[in-house]
């Protein structure tokens, strides 16, 4: 009589946590009676917050922290959280240095000796090899818009004394990158959902969402005068939805800790009304 092959064990995972958890906490999401692969002993290093009012094991305000967040909530993986120093030694793990020397977080291992630097390394491996909940699907434009060009033109941006005008390089970038969105967004409104890709986030709005929020809400205590072009009428309705996002307000720090982050980037101290948290 032939043995039955059985069929290797099935970890039952949703996007549901039951705590956010901090340094060296296990965060496991709920049963929700959903079957599929994740990655074994999951463990994410994200950058300890070293700012005015932070509190001890409390994650860093940058977006990459942030959409590495997200996308971990949205796919439902089990992770092991290190909040972590690398410039003082806090709380690293023995394999971090042999597998890190520039000390590039958010960091991730798994399945023993996978090691990925950076969010969206990390998030493109994961999706390549994790393939449900599915977050990177096809259609017009993908990847196209991951929210690069925003965060690394953010910081030049602030940093120029320039005005937000046609004079400023940085601004005029950033406007073109605002108008192509805009123009992707008639094309997949209405085709393809709410969002870029869907009804939900997907990992290309995981990438934009978190950089444009901070730039938005922060950009006038740096130097006032910001507003978004009124030519970008699509682009303002996605982020005034995608702002309200369930997922996206579970993560998203206040406004006062995201100056705080970026006041040593900016080599300046803003000194915020009482009524900013």
């Amino acid at each position: 009589m032939r043995a039955q092959k059985q069929k290797p064990p099935t970890r039952r995972i949703s996007s549901n946590y039951d705590f956010l958890g901090l340094s060296g906490q296990h965060i496991t999401p709920k049963t929700a009676g959903r079957d599929y692969v994740c990655p074994k002993d999951l463990e994410v290093l994200f950058q300890e917050a070293d700012y005015e009012g932070a509190v001890d094991g409390e994650a860093c305000a940058d977006p990459f922290t942030i959409e590495l967040q997200m996308y971990l909530e949205m796919k439902g993986f089990p992770h092991k959280v290190h909040i972590v120093d690398p410039e003082k030694g806090k709380n690293l793990p023995d394999w971090f240095r042999k597998n890190n020397w520039d000390g590039i977080l958010p960091m991730t291992k798994y399945d023993k000796d996978q090691y990925k630097l950076g969010s969206a390394e990390t998030m493109m491996a994961l999706e390549k090899k994790f393939r449900v909940p599915l977050m990177s699907g096809g259609g017009m434009g993908a990847g196209r818009f991951r929210g690069k060009t925003v965060k690394n033109l953010t910081l030049s941006l602030l940093k120029s004394v320039r005005p937000y005008d046609e004079t400023n390089p940085d601004w005029t970038d950033l406007v073109h990158e605002f108008k192509q969105l805009d123009e992707y967004l008639v094309q997949c409104h209405g085709k393809e959902g709410d969002y870029m890709k869907s009804k939900r986030f997907s990992l290309w709005d995981i990438r934009m969402v978190p950089a444009l929020y901070n730039l938005v809400t922060i950009a006038n205590y740096f130097k006032p005068g910001f507003a978004l072009p009124e030519d970008v009428p699509h682009l303002r309705s996605y982020l005034n939805h995608a702002f309200e996002d369930p997922v996206f307000k579970k993560f998203c720090p206040s406004v006062r800790k995201i100056v705080r982050y970026y006041e040593p980037k900016l080599n300046m101290r803003i000194v915020l009304p009482d009524d900013v948290v």
